[in-house]
C-alpha cells in the first residue's frame, strides 16, 4: 500500500470557523550581511485559532519562522534543488523555498486535516499544481506538491523515488513515540548510496555538498525527547550537528514581537554511509 499520496478530496475535513487568515511578511530594508539580495516575501496562510482543540498542525510555530528565515538568508543552498519537507504544517517553509528558486518542493504531513489546510494555503499563494504529470507543471515556476506521509507506515520503496537534495523539518522532534519512525524516514531519504552518481563535494564551504542533507529547526521543550532523537540518529549512522551559531539567519521578522528566535536550534543532519 502506498502511503505517499495526494490528499483525497474531502470538503468536510476542516472547520474553517476555527481558523484565521494571516499574512507573514519577510522584509529587509537593505541587503543583509548574509545575502546580497533584498528580501520581500509575503505568505498568506490559514492558521488554527485554537491549538487547545488539537489543531497543532495548522498552527504557526517559531521553528517554522526560523527555518523560513534561514532559507531566505541562504538562498543559494536551496536554489535549483529538490527540497522535501517533513511535517510541513501550514506550508510556510514551502512558500519560502519556492521564492528562492528550488527546482521542486515536496511538502508532506501525516494528518489529513493539516494536509488539506496546507494545500489550500498553497492555492492561496498560487503555488499548488493539481496534476503532477501535466504540461502545466513542466512550464510553471511554481513546483510545489502536497503529499500525505505517515512516518509510521511509509515503506522505504515509497521514498526511494524522490531522492531529494535537501530534507527540511520544523518542530518535528516532539514525541518520543514518533522519534524512531522519524529517524527511519530521515535515514532513507539521506542515504548516499541511493543517490545515482552522486558524491560528496570537495569545496570547503560547509553548505556545498552533493550528498543529501537535512536542516531541522527545533525548540527543545523536553531534553529527554531530544536525547532520544540524538541517540536514535547515532544508532542509525546519522550525523547531527548543531549549526545555530554558525548559520544564524538574518532577522526578516522584526515586527513579530512574540517570535522568540533565541529558543530555536538549527540542526544539520547527514548520513554517515
Amino acid at each position: 500500500m502506498n502511503f505517499m499520496r495526494n490528499l483525497p478530496n474531502k470538503d468536510s475535513l476542516l472547520n474553517k470557523t476555527d481558523h484565521i487568515y494571516k499574512e507573514i511578511s519577510f522584509l529587509s530594508s537593505t541587503a543583509s550581511n548574509i545575502s546580497s539580495k533584498l528580501v520581500s516575501v509575503v505568505a498568506r496562510l490559514s492558521c488554527s485559532s485554537n491549538m487547545l482543540e488539537g489543531d497543532t498542525g495548522c498552527a504557526l510555530w517559531p521553528s517554522s519562522l526560523f527555518l523560513s528565515e534561514f532559507i531566505l538568508s541562504y538562498p543559494k543552498i536551496f536554489s535549483s534543488k529538490c527540497c522535501f519537507e517533513l511535517g510541513s504544517g501550514v506550508g510556510l517553509v514551502g512558500i519560502c523555498l519556492n521564492s528562492v528558486g528550488a527546482s521542486k518542493v515536496i511538502l508532506t504531513d501525516g494528518d489529513p486535516c493539516t494536509l488539506r489546510n496546507m494545500k489550500e494555503n498553497m492555492e492561496l499563494n498560487n503555488l499548488c499544481i493539481e496534476q503532477e504529470d501535466s504540461s502545466v507543471l513542466k512550464e510553471s515556476k511554481n513546483k510545489v506538491e502536497c503529499k500525505y506521509l505517515s512516518w509510521e507506515e511509509v515503506c522505504e520503496s515509497d521514498l526511494w523515488g524522490y531522492q531529494p537534495d535537501i530534507v527540511l523539518g520544523a518542530d518535528i522532534i516532539y514525541d518520543p513515540v514518533c522519534v524512531p519512525h522519524l529517524v527511519r524516514v530521515l535515514s532513507v531519504l539521506l542515504r548516499r548510496d541511493r543517490r545515482q552518481g552522486k558524491a560528496n563535494a570537495t569545496s570547503g564551504d560547509e553548505f556545498e555538498t552533493e550528498a543529501p542533507v537535512a536542516y531541522i529547526a527545533t525548540v527543545v521543550r523536553n531534553p529527554e525527547t531530544f536525547n532520544c532523537f540524538a541517540t536514535a540518529a547515532a544508532d542509525t549512522k546519522l550525523s547531527v550537528l548543531n549549526i545555530t551559531s554558525t548559520a544564524a539567519p538574518s532577522k526578516f521578522l522584526p515586527y513579530m514581537l512574540s517570535y522568540d528566535r533565541s529558543s530555536v536550534q538549527l540542526l544539520k543532519v547527514t548520513s554517515l554511509f
